[in-house]
């Protein structure tokens, strides 16, 4: 038999709790049910059993009418105590719908676009001031002037470009010249773009400040400006003369400062400071000629030897070097008579007197002061004897002037 046979009948013991009859059931009952209870099948009792389970559960529990009591949840191991636990902020990851922030603008200006913009000048240093364009100054093709008639004329030279704000974007350098036949300056200036694509002046990178006598190119390094600079000894400096150096400029605290290269020039050893001297040129009766020797000397006050002084003499016309020296060679213009004679090497601190012969015919001239003559001496190995400059201040006794007498 099995466990289904012997278990009492759970149906006929919930209706008998339900009317009140007694619970306990005598054994002839209990026989007096076997057969009907052998009628069901082992799989409809077990059904039944679970059935009446899950409704008496409830019924049961408020047979006396009390509240019921909570029913306790179906884990029944006690939770741990929640601990607090501290997270790292996310890195948010970029998407297509975030913010991010602006690129730099992007600086690196086209020569022809610079050549046709309208650029913010500094005012040029000294006489320049007055004659140079600054402020709100329109190109055009490169070139600007303060007015139709100024004398200067303001010109872009170079454009070269360099991340001088070290943004990761490139902005703009440009040599720039102001000059006319006399007088002229160049410096360079940088420029950027504005959010909203302005051109803007960064400021001036180099001037011809200090011994920096002139600027002749730049180039674009990676976060500097590199300029060739010729030494500042003199006006008008041919570039055959002067001395060069390269200078590196970068931005550092919102302006621009040398970085690299050579901060001076060692003394130019073309240059040196040569003077004239001379006294009255006096000629004396000779036949039917006045005669006489122009003295001159010629010193070199350093800072270099003079290897080839060379000394020219205008006398006015009429008047004759007779004999020539060997070194010297004639020059004849409509106004006077020149000549140009080469000395020998001067070192420093060292002179040496020049004698030239002279004559002219006295009936041309008759007697007393007839005329002046003129020297200057000067330095030079080119091909075009194109004078060295000397130190600043250093010209004003490169020439002379005395008057020629004929006495009776």
């Amino acid at each position: 038999m099995s466990d289904h046979d012997t278990s009492p009948d759970l149906d006929d013991a919930f209706a008998a709790f339900r009317s009140g009859g007694p619970l306990v059931v005598p054994a002839g009952a209990w026989a007096a049910r076997k057969v009907a209870r052998r009628r069901r099948t082992n799989r409809l009792v077990a059904t039944g059993v679970v059935a009446a389970v899950l409704v008496a559960v409830p019924v049961l529990a408020n047979a006396g009418g009390d509240p019921a009591p909570p029913v306790p949840p179906a884990q029944t191991v006690s939770p741990s105590p929640t601990v607090p636990t501290t997270t790292a902020p996310a890195t948010p990851t970029p998407s297509a719908t975030s913010p991010s922030a602006a690129p730099p603008p992007d600086g690196r200006i086209h020569e022809k676009t610079l050549a046709n913009a309208t650029l913010d000048l500094p005012a040029w240093p000294g006489n320049l001031a007055d004659e140079c364009p600054s402020g709100r100054v329109r190109f055009s093709d490169g070139r600007a002037q303060r007015s139709a008639g100024a004398e200067l004329r303001a010109s872009i030279v170079q454009v070269v470009h360099a991340d001088l704000d070290r943004d990761g974007t490139q902005e703009t350098a440009a040599l720039l010249d102001c000059s006319g036949l006399e007088m002229g300056e160049a410096r360079v200036l940088a420029f950027d773009r504005d959010p909203a694509g302005a051109i803007v002046t960064m400021g001036v990178v180099i001037g011809e400040t200090g011994d920096i006598g002139g600027i002749r190119r730049i180039r674009g390094e990676d976060r500097s400006i590199a300029a060739e600079v010729i030494d500042g000894s003199g006006d008008g400096i041919p570039d055959s003369l002067a001395q060069r150096q390269w200078r590196i400029y970068s931005r550092s605290g919102g302006r621009f400062v040398q970085t690299g290269g050579p901060n001076a020039f060692p003394p130019n050893p073309r240059i040196t400071d040569l003077s004239v001297t001379g006294s009255e040129l006096r000629l004396a009766p000779d036949g039917d000629r006045a005669t006489g020797t122009l003295r001159l000397t010629v010193r070199n006050a350093g800072p270099q030897p003079a290897a080839a002084p060379r000394v020219q003499v205008d006398v006015p016309k009429g008047f004759e070097v007779r004999p020539l020296p060997s070194s010297c060679t004639r020059f004849v213009s409509s106004q006077s008579i020149s000549y140009r004679c080469e000395l020998k090497a001067l070192p420093v601190g060292g002179r040496a007197t020049f004698e030239l012969p002279i004559s002219v015919v006295r009936s041309q001239v008759g007697t007393g002061v007839v005329g002046e003559y003129s020297a200057k001496v000067w330095w030079s190995k080119t091909a075009e004897d194109v004078p060295y400059p000397e130190p600043a201040g250093a010209t004003k006794d490169n020439s002379t002037s005395r008057d020629i007498v004929v006495t009776g």
